[in-house]
């Protein structure tokens, strides 16, 4: 089979096999397996030191894997690492252009790195700044930016030769919050034109918010995989209830609980933190039917999902490490 071909066939961007790499004793990534589709925005998710980097320097031929092995758009790391680097881009987590030259220029020398044409060089240049927002800054010196520029200047970078997938390594690490808004959009713009985008972050929310499924990485293993809401189901429930009453004792909580199906129940004052695993219909009707027939008030009553840094503690049993 040809190699454009092999590559064509393949329902997956990333399929990885047992995939480990050691640095002396020390286990970086440690028997990793899994599947991306293509077209997905897939996440790694976890905190520093827990392998992310070093799986996306393997999945992009920056270094050797211990051992195992990996297909990167159809191919396989270890016997066609040119043929992945064709068809991958990387923005890497700190600049890495040359910021005494513009956007333009950056570009331009990119275009000329990968050999392409320069009708198509000229063409993507002036795409790419205006998807990414810099066409109003192409003149401009690129070390002049701010961060979230240098950014969307990374992105436009690592989409020069228009891959088939592109590596994110934690891109808004130091970015204001506004410029994280805006990366985090930018990213799933590109993810509905096609391109598979693998997404590295050691932030819930971002990973929440953005990623169709999530990879969630600790100490080099993969601890758990799946959508925001099969991670969030792994806790062995799927929402909390907090209801603050005027009044509170132990009889109340009690037939709360079994009003609402709680697993479990929390007191904190005049305060109960319930914990179900499915929300029954019409449930605030009934608290509020209940308050009513135990003459009290109710104060605040807040119903939510658990988060993944909940998830995260309940399979790792600590906290996101900084």
């Amino acid at each position: 089979m040809a190699a454009n071909e092999q590559g064509a066939r393949s329902q997956y961007s990333i399929e990885c096999n047992r995939l480990t790499r050691k640095f002396g004793s020390f286990t970086a990534v440690d028997n990793l397996s899994l599947r991306v589709r293509k077209g997905e925005l897939f996440g790694f998710l976890g905190p520093n030191g827990a392998g992310k980097t070093t799986t996306i320097n393997m999945l992009t031929t920056l270094i050797h894997p211990t051992s195992g092995s990996a297909k990167v758009a159809g191919f396989d790391l270890a016997t066609d690492a040119a043929m992945v680097r064709s068809r991958i881009g990387v923005v890497p987590q700190s600049f890495s252009l040359f910021e005494e030259l513009t956007p333009i220029e950056n570009l331009w020398y990119l275009g000329e790195l990968y050999e392409m044409k320069k009708e198509l060089v000229a063409q993507r240049t002036e795409e790419l700044l205006k998807i990414v927002t810099l066409y109003d800054k192409k003149d401009v010196q690129s070390g002049t930016f701010s961060g979230g520029m240098k950014q969307r200047l990374s992105v436009a970078a690592g989409l020069m030769h228009q891959p088939e997938i592109l590596f994110m390594d934690e891109p808004t690490t130091g970015l204001d919050p506004q410029s994280r808004i805006a990366l985090c959009e930018l990213t799933q713009r590109l993810n509905q034109t096609g391109i598979t985008v693998i997404y590295t972050t050691h932030d819930m929310d971002e990973a929440d918010k953005i990623c169709q499924r999530i990879a969630i990485m600790d100490h080099g293993k993969l601890a758990a995989l799946g959508t925001s809401a099969e991670l969030k189901s792994l806790q062995g429930h799927s929402h909390k209830i907090r209801v603050e009453f005027d009044r509170l004792n132990e009889q109340m909580v009690d037939e709360l609980k079994k009003l609402v199906g709680a697993v479990s129940a929390t007191v904190d004052g005049k305060s109960v933190e319930l914990r179900v695993k499915r929300l029954k219909p019409n449930m605030v009707r009934a608290l509020s039917e209940f308050a009513d027939r135990k003459s009290v008030s109710v104060g605040d009553l807040k119903i939510s999902e658990p988060t993944l840094e909940e998830v995260f503690i309940g399979l790792t049993k600590k906290e996101l490490r900084d």
